[in-house]
């Protein structure tokens, strides 16, 4: 390259425009009347101009590559040319996305084979990738696939607690918090590895707060367990759990007592299983029958809003033994989804369906009514001081 060309090339107009020509060239758009876009003062277009002529910057316009080619041509070299002379060989930048764009897909490829050699089901890899649960932006997550590859092999985990757990797999016992990324993947995958038929509709529901304990209690991890509660008046337990112990102890006094998940773990029965058992959602209503009837109140569970862990723990076991469940909610829109859930179980009926009041407070002298021992249906209800048996 000459000299003239050499300190034309370096002024700062031609350098913006040789610098826009050379990615238009590396992006494979070479043809002559191809535009050459940038922002040019005064000053610089004269230096522009210098090569390409005064007749072209009194016009205005754009530099165009052919015109570029043909004047540099005329001062003895080629735009390729100069271009390759200032600022090295020419790259090909359509070639080189698409190798990385294949490096990319067989990265994505590698990560979801992680999850598939590890031992998770088929149908929730291919969920986990419809869902892109180990990429984002076409690329792999770093460390996602190898985290929950050993996640999976490292379950069940024989009722640790997820912070134990984490904490032993990751060094931080949040890894596997609900709002933590890597949580809330593991959640989703454990959903949907467990319902080969729903998969998607499980991961949906892994991360509510009811669902979150489930998830990771069918994969043996304790979550939170002593945060889980449902309300109990008069049910005597049986079995080996603690809450048998509690709940028993509580009901020989008719006293409302709380149980948690982590005391229902093991087996429960009803001590009395051809007893119904009356189910509501509002703490009010326990209350009110353990202050009117005490330990003669019939057996009552409180859901407190959504049923938790514990409640479906306690509420399954009851339905599984035959016990009759008498159930009710509010009749907001939640309160319905509630029941309509509850009435899944088998041994569920609807509690007074015919009782008029949205919330359960509006009905609560029919619902508390209702609860009287013996039943009203079949003799006066009538405070006591000893508990009948």
């Amino acid at each position: 390259m000459n000299t003239t060309l050499d300190t034309w090339a370096k002024l700062p107009g031609p350098a913006k425009v040789l610098a826009a020509a050379r990615l238009l060239y590396e992006n494979g758009r070479t043809g002559p009347r191809v535009t050459v876009r940038v922002d040019l003062d005064t000053i610089q277009r004269h230096q522009v101009a210098k090569l390409l002529g005064m007749a072209w910057d009194t016009t205005g316009d754009h530099v165009r590559l052919g015109a570029l080619d043909t004047k540099l041509k005329q001062a003895g070299t080629s735009l390729a040319d100069l271009l390759v002379a200032i600022g090295g060989p020419l790259r090909d930048r359509p070639a080189e996305k698409a190798v990385a764009a294949e490096a990319a897909r067989t990265a994505v490829d590698d990560a979801y084979r992680q999850l598939t050699d590890a031992g998770v089901p088929t149908h929730a890899v291919r969920l986990a990738r419809d869902r892109r649960w180990l990429d984002k932006a076409g690329l792999p997550i770093p460390g996602r696939a190898a985290a929950l590859a050993r996640l999976w092999q490292t379950l069940p985990a024989a009722g640790r607690p997820l912070p134990e757990l984490a904490n032993q797999l990751f060094g931080d016992p949040h890894a596997l918090d609900r709002d933590a990324d890597l949580g809330r993947a593991a959640a989703r995958l454990l959903a949907a590895a467990a319902d080969p038929t729903n998969g998607s509709a499980a991961a949906d529901q892994a991360l509510t707060a009811g669902q979150w304990r489930t998830v990771w209690a069918g994969h043996g991890v304790a979550c939170d367990e002593v945060s889980s509660t449902v309300l109990v008046l008069n049910l005597p337990l049986d079995g080996p759990s603690p809450a048998a112990v509690i709940a028993t102890a509580a009901a020989d006094c008719g006293e409302p007592v709380w149980l948690t998940a982590r005391s229902l773990r093991g087996p429960v029965r009803p001590l009395s299983p051809d007893q119904a058992v009356r189910v509501c959602e509002n703490p009010a209503i326990v209350e009110t029958a353990a202050a009117r009837y005490g330990s003669n109140s019939q057996p009552l569970i409180c859901i407190y809003g959504r049923p938790s862990v514990a409640a479906w723990t306690l509420l399954h076991a009851l339905a599984a033994a035959g016990t009759r469940l008498l159930v009710t909610a509010d009749r907001d829109t939640a309160g319905r989804q509630f029941l309509t859930e509850m009435l899944a179980l088998p041994t569920a009926e609807e509690w007074l369906p015919d009782a008029d009041g949205t919330y359960e407070e509006a009905r609560l002298d029919q619902l508390v009514g209702d609860v009287a021992h013996p039943a009203p249906s079949t003799a006066a209800a009538a405070p006591s001081t000893g508990r009948q048996r």
